[in-house]
């Protein structure tokens, strides 16, 4: 329909003219009020016609009709929109890694060896599952905390968790050492059976996972702090053979027991006081197969203690291969010390005569020497500082000791030019004044 003023063509359903404005008659259609069932493909418009007015109506009524503006329900154009329309400031970025930690928290290998743990340790209520002991649990426990409360921060998840935990805990240096601890728990658990396998796949993936975050690199642990090759050198080596032969010898046997009843000497109420009742063992059934019944034998591992010496032989180790640079607490001079006369006491209390506990402390003799090497010279790895030479009558002494020949001063040197040399004779009075002095007596 065009215009009657200005006579451009412009959209009957409008009021007003798109051009200039001007009241637009009523249609014919609008009259009418029929509409067609179905509405015919609509043709393409030119550029140069102004319809911008007139495609918004077209819209709104496909939408009445329930199909979309490009042809697809509005069901289908709302999804489509709301997939269009992100807010990158606000959405994740999509992962990319590996497929079976999609669903995983944090999407970090860490997250499954920590499930698996709690599940060896929660095995380990039941009397036929081995265990760490208390004092490895408590710590596996504690450790996987901060590490799950770690890779939750980094993923930036769990915030309510985070921020419950001071900052020093998310330091690199914790899921470090909660990497050392858990592989000498493995090889306190090492064996044949389910337990030890779960442990062994728990650490597995938990160590392999915090190397490559924060122990290996240039930026790493490892490389800050520690020279794993100052354990071969001559001195430090002989305590890594100790620690190693200490270790060793807790799969040895050392104690055995039996859990079979003792039956003490009791007077018989109806005999005289002299008759006794000697315990006497009744005989076995077969004795092919039921010998030895009753008798237990108990390795270094399974007794109180073994966990927690070990972790110290462990710490001994980082301390020995701890970087010149890095600075020691003063605490650390006599912890070799403390460590081999802790080792011997414990090893004292559970001697018996068996190779393991005489082995052991063959073991604590080599990291004994490192121990009194610590105490004795604490000072040698330290750089000397380089002291002022000092006067010895014609000789200067080095920062080493050694004397060194000092030159003679040139006469022509000790006076300057413009002033003239003394006389001698200035210099010391006259015999004849000496004489006119009066002496006493």
């Amino acid at each position: 329909m065009r215009c009657p003023e200005c006579g451009e063509a412009s959209n009957g359903r409008l009021k007003y003219c798109e051009n200039c404005g001007a009241k637009m008659p009523e249609s014919p259609q609008g009259l009418t009020g029929s509409r067609p069932a179905l509405r015919p493909s609509k043709p393409k418009r030119a550029m140069e016609e102004p319809s911008y007015a007139a495609e918004i109506l077209d819209e709104e009524e496909e939408h009445r009709h329930g199909v979309g503006a490009r042809g697809a329900p509005p069901s289908a154009r709302m999804r489509e929109d709301a997939a269009e329309d992100t807010d990158p400031g606000q959405s994740r970025p999509r992962y990319d890694g590996p497929r079976w930690l999609a669903s995983v928290p944090a999407h970090s290998q860490s997250v499954v060896g920590l499930a698996m743990l709690a599940f060896a340790l929660a095995l380990t209520i039941l009397p036929s599952f081995e265990s760490v002991g208390v004092v490895g649990t408590v710590l596996a426990v504690a450790g996987a905390v901060l590490l799950l409360a770690r890779e939750l921060r980094l993923a930036g998840e769990g915030a309510g968790l985070t921020r419950l935990l001071p900052e020093v805990l998310y330091r690199p240096e914790v899921p470090a050492a909660y990497s050392v601890l858990l592989a000498a728990l493995t090889v306190r658990m090492l064996g044949i059976g389910f337990t030890p396998l779960l442990w062994l796949v728990a650490s597995g993936l938990i160590i392999h996972d915090q190397y490559r975050k924060v122990i290996a690199g240039p930026e790493g642990v490892l490389a800050r702090y520690f020279d794993p090759r100052r354990l071969l050198l001559v001195p430090e080596v002989v305590a890594l053979g100790g620690v190693a032969l200490c270790l060793l010898t807790l799969y040895a046997p050392w104690h055995t027991m039996t859990t079979l009843p003792v039956v003490a000497d009791a007077p018989v109420p109806a005999g005289p006081p002299e008759l006794k009742v000697i315990g006497q063992q009744r005989p076995v059934d077969d004795s092919l197969y039921s010998a030895g019944a009753g008798v237990i034998t108990l390795a270094g591992w399974d007794l109180s203690g073994a966990v927690l010496f070990e972790l110290l032989l462990i710490s001994l180790l980082g301390l020995l291969a701890l970087k010149p640079e890095v600075r020691r607490p003063a605490w650390t001079r006599f912890a070799p010390a403390g460590v081999v006369g802790l080792g011997l006491v414990w090893a004292l209390l559970h001697m018996r005569l068996v190779p393991g506990p005489l082995i052991f402390v063959m073991g604590l003799g080599a990291m004994g020497f490192q121990a009194f090497r610590y105490l004795t010279g604490w000072q040698d790895d330290a750089e000397p500082v380089p002291a002022p030479a000092y006067d010895t009558g014609g000789y200067a002494t080095r920062p080493d000791g050694d004397e060194v020949d000092e030159p003679e001063p040139d006469p022509d040197d000790m006076y300057p030019d413009d002033e003239p040399e003394p006389d001698p004779d200035d210099m010391y009075p006259d015999d004849e004044e000496a004489d006119d002095k009066p002496r006493g007596r």
